[in-house]
């Protein structure tokens, strides 16, 4: 019989075989499953999604099956639920758009170091100036991308304290951790990012991340 680990409480758990769904035997929380309809990946859902954005190609898919009846489903809960969602899901274009700003802002930091002048520039600049063109990968919120931002971040803050800059090395490995705490929530589509989310915001501000 198959088994498989509920989003909410991390709870692994018997199934039907070919079942569509599933009720928690611990934390009562309702899922289905949905199948993205570019690459095939199957996830855990809400039953009551309208629409979500697949974790491994980021493609935007309609509503999952709504299948298996239980406590979650029950018409009084259906509001609170639906708004939770709503929530969530403005808080996180709300990220993105905090992402996107940092992109500008990291091509502006790029174009005042590139131009004007050709002197030598220090390590500890070129280290940074690295770490910003890296941060850019933010503004695409899938989990293969924040992977490979948070990858980086691990080299650049190595270089940035070989190059004599530790406090900015710090920052950068803060930022590093609230990537991944993202990226974490955006492999759960039924997750409470909000911290994660408020995290890396926080991250990103830190005044010793000069991009």
């Amino acid at each position: 019989m198959p088994e498989v680990t509920c989003p909410r409480c991390e709870t692994r758990q018997p199934i039907g075989a070919g079942a569509a769904g599933y009720t928690c035997i611990r934390c009562g929380a309702t899922w289905v499953f949905a199948t993205c309809e570019n690459c095939g990946q199957r996830f855990h859902m809400p039953p009551d999604a309208t629409s979500w954005s697949c974790p491994n190609c980021g493609h935007q898919n309609g509503p999952a099956v709504p299948v298996v009846p239980g406590p979650a489903a029950a018409p009084t809960a259906a509001p609170e639920r639906s708004s939770a969602v709503q929530r969530r899901r403005r808080l996180r274009l709300g990220t993105i758009a905090l992402v996107s700003i940092a992109a500008i802002v990291v091509g502006s930091f790029l174009l005042t170091r590139g131009g004007g002048t050709t002197g030598t520039r220090s390590p500890s600049a070129d280290a940074v100036a690295t770490m910003c063109l890296h941060l850019r990968d933010l503004q695409t919120p899938r989990v293969d991308a924040f992977t490979r931002v948070a990858n980086e971040l691990a080299a650049d803050a190595d270089a940035i304290e070989a190059a004599g800059t530790p406090q900015t090395a710090d920052a950068v490995r803060r930022l590093r951790r609230a990537v991944i705490g993202y990226r974490d929530a955006l492999q759960t589509q039924a997750g409470d990012d909000t911290a994660a989310a408020a995290a890396m915001a926080q991250a990103l501000g830190d005044p010793d991340i000069p991009c």
